[in-house]
């Protein structure tokens, strides 16, 4: 069977929280044309719910091609996916189709077994990806030691463990040019918000609850490629503020200040928001940021029990967090945090021990509340299989909508209309002021900014 050489990349609808650019699925257009390999994306985002359908279907290539789908964990994307997928089988039984992000990554086996789709990537996909591409573009449709690729053959599921990418290169840039951007900066106008940017990749810490898709350690990307990213984006669309999406932004500090030190030569005037551990934080690097362009430090407490931080592997102490908290209070740096409720040894005490927590430390209005929701590839998500929690886990997995903000499951004692109570109280205290884009094009799609 012969492919089309062009591939297709899918952005599907989803039930959104806020607009936001895929950018996995820019890294991925970037690898695609450095290897030689013509790529398609399909973005439905951009386009008005009433349309998507008939604009996806024209979209579609006549001959048989190769599709590929990011999906994450949660609002109902893999359900989504599915249907989008079953589009494309629709058209053509030949076509090929590759799930990849998160949620196929952390559970491959259960996907292929269960899913419409040929492979699974796992992990990064900008090293993978267009090997597995080329294989198919070449006629073959078994490849063998390709890192994370998984597929089915003779009955059998085979599975291939994933590298992780020790150091991110050309590869790891993300190519914006295919994406409708007068769509997404706009909206990033209207809501005064920062443009998202990655610098490195991973967590070298291990808490029960989170689950590391590129798997355990960190990974960084050459500063100058980062700038030269930053630069461009404010060239073309008059940016000047950055949201570093990095799961630890500060974990590095060399390379922090080898950022700062970059930044001043280039004589580039831009502000930023991080997401860093609260622990990574001191004075000196603090005063460090702040006075070359930092005005937001976005960090997770998870809870303000001592116990529970022991339990779930957080490694922090609840006194150097109030100290750390009082440090960025004093250096005028914003904060904005995340709390987690739902574990199985929580009680109303604890849940009123955190209010007190929040008052105490001035964090009204500041901070996001999560229901404890357990994700596959995590040490909770284990335990709770191992306790006969989950019955199927296709279904549940299937099934996750606004994970973290809609209960999902309740490994408390407490019943729950008691943990929906203290949810919904505590929530409220931490309820941040956000902005609402004015445009209906946004509006229509977003049905609340948590």
């Amino acid at each position: 069977m012969e492919l089309n050489q062009k591939v297709y990349l899918i952005n599907i609808s989803r039930n959104l929280n806020q607009v936001q650019m895929n950018i996995g699925l820019a890294v991925l257009i970037n690898a695609l044309k450095l290897n030689d390999v013509e790529v398609e994306y399909i973005d439905l985002i951009p386009i008005a719910i009433e349309e998507r359908d008939s604009f996806f279907q024209n979209k579609l290539s006549k001959n048989p091609a190769i599709y590929g789908f990011g999906i994450i964990m949660g609002n109902n994307h893999l359900g989504e996916t599915e249907r989008y997928a079953k589009k494309i089988l629709d058209v053509n039984p030949n076509n090929v189709i590759i799930y990849g992000g998160p949620l196929p990554s952390a559970i491959p086996e259960i996907v292929l077994k269960n899913c419409i789709c040929n492979y699974v990537v796992k992990g990064e996909g900008e090293s993978s990806f267009p090997k597995l591409v080329k294989s198919l573009l070449n006629g073959d449709f078994y490849p063998s030691e390709i890192p994370g690729l998984c597929y089915k053959k003779d009955g059998k599921i085979i599975l291939s463990p994933n590298a992780m990418i020790r150091k991110l290169d050309k590869y790891s840039k993300p190519d914006y040019s295919k994406f409708d951007m007068e769509f997404y900066i706009n909206y990033l106008k209207e809501t005064d918000q920062s443009f998202e940017l990655m610098a490195s990749r991973g967590c070298a810490y291990n808490c029960s609850f989170c689950y590391k898709v590129c798997g355990q350690g960190i990974s960084i990307r050459d500063l100058d490629d980062v700038l030269d990213e930053i630069e461009e984006i404010m060239l073309k669309y008059n940016i000047q503020k950055f949201y570093f999406v990095d799961e630890n932004f500060f974990a590095v500090k060399r390379f922090f200040r080898e950022f700062v030190n970059k930044k001043q030569a280039r004589r580039l005037d831009f502000t930023f928001i991080v997401q860093t551990r609260i622990d990574s934080l001191d004075k000196e690097l603090c005063i460090l940021a702040r006075d070359n362009g930092l005005t937001c430090i976005s960090t997770a407490i998870e809870s303000a029990s001592q116990e529970t931080l022991n339990k779930v592997n957080k490694r922090t102490k609840i006194k150097d967090i109030e100290n750390k908290i009082e440090l960025l209070r004093e250096l005028g740096i914003r904060m904005t945090t995340e709390f987690i409720i739902g574990f199985p040894w929580d009680t109303i005490e604890g849940y009123n021990e955190l209010i007190e927590f929040i008052k105490r430390n001035k964090l009204e209005g500041t901070f996001k509340l999560s229901y404890l929701t357990p994700l596959p590839g995590t040490k909770l998500y284990e335990e709770v299989l191992n306790k006969g929690l989950i019955e199927n886990e296709f279904k549940y997995l299937n099934g996750l909508g606004d994970i973290y903000w809609e209960r999902v499951i309740n490994l408390t004692n407490l019943p729950d209309t008691v943990l929906d109570y203290y949810y919904n109280k505590i929530a409220l205290i931490g309820k941040r002021h956000v902005v609402y884009p004015k445009d209906s094009k946004y509006l229509n799609q977003i049905k609340e900014i948590h």
